[in-house]
């Protein structure tokens, strides 16, 4: 049976990838335009910190969307708006999983150990040292910029729903209400 509204874990989980993006993104511009020291150290820290729980949140919420669905989309949304939906999730689902996966995987090739939040070591197993993680790197910014790009049009999507077609789509995600 196909869900009426999110439930809150879906929620939950959509406004705290949400959030962590959001904050990802000036540390990224931060640490890559900082002098070498411990200020920039630190920030590479928390980008990584914050990507492998990006990547955490993104697998639960993976799993809570195959284990409960999502509502469908309002009846009176043109065909080509619906098609248009469901590849923008799409894409911005497989992002969100390859972009810290890409992170997590170059830096582990270059620059080990990865650490989350400065204490538990979580390095993945993948040689080449700075050659092969500055190739993987390279690949994580430019996916990083895609996933921005389309996080962007989801947020002006969302608003063109409320503001604009009034049709009660945004809503749905907002804390706090069942539809």
């Amino acid at each position: 049976m196909t869900p009426r509204h999110y439930a809150p874990s879906q929620k939950v989980l959509h406004w705290a990838v949400a959030a962590l993006i959001v904050a990802l993104v000036p540390i990224a511009l931060a640490m890559a335009n900082l002098p070498d020291g411990d200020l920039k150290n630190a920030l590479y820290e928390w980008h990584k910190s914050f990507g492998l729980t990006v990547l955490a949140l993104a697998l639960a919420r993976l799993l809570v969307r195959a284990a409960r669905g999502a509502p469908p989309l309002v009846a009176s949304l043109p065909a080509w708006q619906g098609r248009a939906a469901h590849a923008s999730h799409l894409a911005l689902y497989a992002l969100i999983v390859v972009v810290p996966m890409l992170g997590w995987a170059g830096t582990s090739a270059c620059c080990a150990p990865v650490m989350l939040y400065f204490t538990l070591p979580l390095t993945l197993p993948i040689s080449g040292g700075m050659p092969v993680g500055e190739a993987i790197l390279r690949v994580h910014q430019v996916a990083a910029f895609a996933l921005v790009a389309l996080v962007v049009l989801h947020a002006a999507a969302a608003l063109h729903h409320h503001l604009v077609r009034r049709d009660g789509t945004l809503r749905r995600m907002l804390p706090g209400r069942a539809e």
